[in-house]
């Protein structure tokens, strides 16, 4: 089903976007993956390399492009359609987060949370959103389950870029769904990343506290196979228990 389709992925390094990009390739996708920096572009392809076969390995391409920045957002779109590559599965996972009393972070992390959790999807299914009416495609929103809560206390202001965004893909589902695209949004709770570098606590390594990158592949997956005429507009993914680890500084 998924055969040939060209997908976009964000911050496929780690976490959920490497797991995202090898469920993916299994399906037979092509898969143009984005990460930060050259050194992860490098550490990236040895991994794959090394765990893929040569013919599904040729199938991904890793793009350096910082999305703190519009110009190399704006650079990658071109370079893309230069390319003649039009993507038929935008999937915006790429996530940054800062935790702490909203007055001890700093502008520069305010504006990190902001630029990479809002402005870069925004941005990105702007250059990209004719391509997905030309191929009746997909968006997938990978945001959180502080999207729906009011009580983020030391993490506000990540809740807000998270709300912001998944309000935004629903918005845009109304827009875009006569045209035949599809809009979902993931909304997780916490998973064992390391979106949680920036904190003082972590998700617990019990799986029955704590998602797992797979967990939130596999839903993409649910998502991007349902059967047309079928939008799976959000899909919520908890726990069975809470409970959070502290980090030892």
């Amino acid at each position: 089903m998924l055969t040939d389709k060209l997908v976009v992925i964000t911050g496929v390094s780690s976490g959920i976007g490497k797991a995202l990009l090898l469920t993916l390739q299994k399906e037979g996708c092509i898969i143009h993956g984005i990460v930060k920096s050259e050194e992860k572009k490098k550490s990236l392809e040895t991994e794959l390399s090394a765990l893929l076969s040569s013919d599904a390995f040729s199938r991904i391409t890793i793009h350096v492009c910082d999305l703190r920045k519009t110009s190399e957002i704006e650079a990658f779109a071109q370079d893309m359609h230069k390319l003649h590559c039009s993507p038929d599965i935008l999937i915006l996972n790429a996530g940054v987060g800062f935790y702490g009393p909203h007055e001890e972070l700093s502008a520069k992390d305010i504006a990190e949370l902001t630029a990479v959790n809002f402005t870069a999807p925004l941005l990105l299914t702007n250059l990209f959103l004719r391509d997905l009416k030309k191929n009746k495609g997909h968006l997938l929103f990978v945001s959180s389950v502080t999207a729906t809560k009011t009580n983020n206390t030391h993490g506000c202001a990540y809740g807000a870029t998270k709300a912001g965004v998944s309000n935004f893909a629903k918005s845009l589902f109304e827009e875009v769904r006569k045209y035949g695209v599809r809009v979902t949004v993931l909304a997780p709770d916490m998973t064992q990343t390391d979106l949680y570098r920036n904190a003082s606590f972590c998700a617990s390594k019990d799986t029955d506290a704590s998602l797992v990158p797979e967990d939130v592949a596999l839903y993409a997956l649910l998502a991007l196979t349902a059967r047309e005429g079928l939008n799976l507009t959000e899909i919520t993914m908890q726990p069975q228990r809470h409970r959070l680890e502290c980090i030892k500084k």
